[in-house]
Parts: C-alpha cells; structure tokens; sequence
C-alpha cells in the first residue's frame, strides 16, 4: 500500500520541517510527501526547496511545488493531481503524526478487508488551555475497540465532525472521482469532502489519539485568506453553502436514507436561524424575516416558530431577546460577570 502525504503549506518554515519531519519519522514509510507553498511571502518559498535538495532525509521522499496563493483547497488538489501513491494522507504545516499513526491505519484498513476507502484516528490537541479533551472526546465519541468499522451513513453523517483531515488516510482514485476539496470554500472545505467521500464508501477508525493538532491563538494559527474566518457572516454563508451542496449530493445519489436528509435540513434550519439572529442584531428585519422563513422551511420547530412570529410582530423585541442571549453567552465563555 502506497501512501503520498499532501501538506500545503503557508509561511512557517520551521514548523513544516517539524511537520514533514514527524511524517519521515512513521514506523511504516511514506512513498512520498508532496508540499504544496501557497505563495508564502515570509522567505518559505526560497527556505524549503533549498532545505529539500540539501536534507538527505527528505531530498528522495520530498517534492515541493509552489503557487500563487489560492488558498488551502487548491493547495490540497494541487498535491492531490500530482500525488502517485495508491492512498492519500493530509497534513497541516503546522500539525504533528504520532510514529505509528500510519502503522495502525493501514492495519485497520487492511483487517476490514479492503471495503473501507478512508481511516480516521483521534487526536489531541497542543497549545491551547481549552482544549484538553482529543476530538473523539470532544464529539462525544467513544469506540470500544482500537480499530473497527463506523456503522450506518447516517451515524458517520451525524458524526463527521470526530473526522480530521490531518488523521486521514484515504483511496486516492476516490478522492479524485468526488473531485477533491471545493476551492470555492475557505472554512469547513474538509466537511464538503468527508461527506462526499462518505457517500461512496464506508470509514474505519483508530482509536488511539495519533495526531497531535496546533490550536496557537486564531490571529497566529490563520493566515493568508482565511482571516476573515472569524467573521460571523463569513462563518454562516460558508457553513450554509457546503450543508445545501451536501443536501443536492445527498439527493443526486440515488435512493438515499431519509434520515440523513432530516438532519441536513434541521442543520440548514440551525443556520438560517442563525442568520436571522445576525439581521436582527443589524437590525435588518426584512432580511431576518426571511431568514427566519427559509428556517421554518426546512424543518418547522417550535423555538423558529415562535421566532418567526417575533420578527413580524414585534422585531425590535426580538433583537433584544437575541441580543441579550449573545451577551449572556458571552459572559458564561468569558467567565466576566461585570
């Protein structure tokens, strides 16, 4: 089984050679790592392909291309097209594999018998106080075995959010046929892929944490053109447009489970919702009203019900109501009560 890890990178010299390092470093040896520069302007561009030809760790294992900066899903597919192993594996320049991650991966995959396309691990967290638990943990996922199999598309659906890209190993040809990560998305673009890749095969898992994942501050950790990751409506159009093209994929499959369905439309309820709270919070009350309509559209709740009613009657009482949820949020993550 021949495995080439992609890695785009950004700047950050020194934590790639970390992150590439602790790829060479894998008890069972990767057949190639492909480091896609996204048009870094700190010196990286000139650093690592400099260090790649004169490291002979990484001068026969290692290929560098760089291009103009376009973001982290074009990096991706860029390594993706000219990766050559069998199976793809992901990295961030800024993330580090555990020694056996591999190992233990492709154990998995080979004990289900070759009916799983893609394995995931569990991972832990580095440089953050909050986040101490690993992402199973966190997902409030807890497998029995070390290895085995996820039961049900609607159970792994539910669950994507345990899958990281930086644990994955998956078929390459399967990566390529759902056409690889969607570059019109900057935030949740491996969400878009995990679920298309879900639709055509099954996923197994490793247990054991085997990734440990930077989570430095967000102004340190983003660069590039996800800075404007953090903004709310940023956040919700890019979460809206990847649960509308995963409800179309879902639909465009043939015979689907009507469940999966269900919980993408109460996802998209959630997040019209959501948009109505900003409006409202502009004040914009034609654009929550309609908002809050296409909740109540997808799937008709009480709470939207009563939202909706709010927002016609009365949408200034309805901003108060939101904006003092907001605050009091805001007060119990911050701990400030002043």
């Amino acid at each position: 089984m021949t495995v080439s890890v992609v890695i785009p990178v950004y700047n950050r010299f020194e934590l790639t050679k970390r992150s590439v390092d602790s790829v060479l470093s894998q008890t069972v040896p990767v057949t190639e790592i492909i480091l896609v520069d996204d048009g870094s302007i700190d010196g990286t561009s000139e650093l690592l392909p400099r260090y790649v030809a004169d490291n002979p760790a990484w001068r026969d294992v290692v290929r560098y291309f760089r291009q103009d900066s376009r973001g982290v899903s074009a990096a991706r597919n860029l390594g993706i097209s000219q990766a050559k192993g069998e199976w793809l594996a992901f990295n961030d320049n800024d993330d580090l594999w555990l020694p056996q991650k591999l190992e233990w991966q492709l154990r998995a995959l080979r004990a289900d018998g070759g009916q799983c396309g893609l394995c995931f691990t569990d991972a832990w967290f580095m440089n953050s106080a909050d986040m101490k638990a690993t992402v199973f943990q966190r997902c409030g996922v807890s497998y029995a075995a070390p290895t085995g199999v996820v039961g049900g598309l609607k159970g792994l659906i539910k669950g994507l959010e345990q899958v990281w890209i930086q644990t994955v190993v998956a078929r390459a040809e399967l990566v390529r046929s759902v056409g690889g990560f969607d570059e019109a998305l900057s935030y949740n673009e491996d969400q878009d892929l995990l679920f298309r890749v879900a639709l055509r095969t099954r996923f197994c898992y490793v247990s054991p944490p085997m990734v440990v994942i930077n989570r430095m501050p967000p102004a340190q950790r983003h660069a590039g053109r996800v800075t404007d990751w953090h903004k709310e409506e940023v956040r919700l159009w890019m979460l809206q447009s990847r649960l509308e093209k995963n409800l179309k994929n879902l639909r465009s499959c043939g015979p689907f489970d009507p469940g999966v369905a269900k919980l993408l439309s109460v996802r998209l309820r959630t997040i019209h919702s959501q948009w109505a709270n900003w409006h409202l919070c502009n004040r914009n009350y034609q654009k929550a009203r309609k908002s809050i309509s296409r909740a109540a559209g997808y799937d008709l709740s009480p709470g939207v019900a009563f939202k909706w009613a709010l927002t016609q009657s009365a949408p200034s009482l309805a901003r108060s109501i939101v904006t003092f949820r907001n605050w009091n949020a805001n007060r119990r993550n911050t701990g400030n009560y002043y």
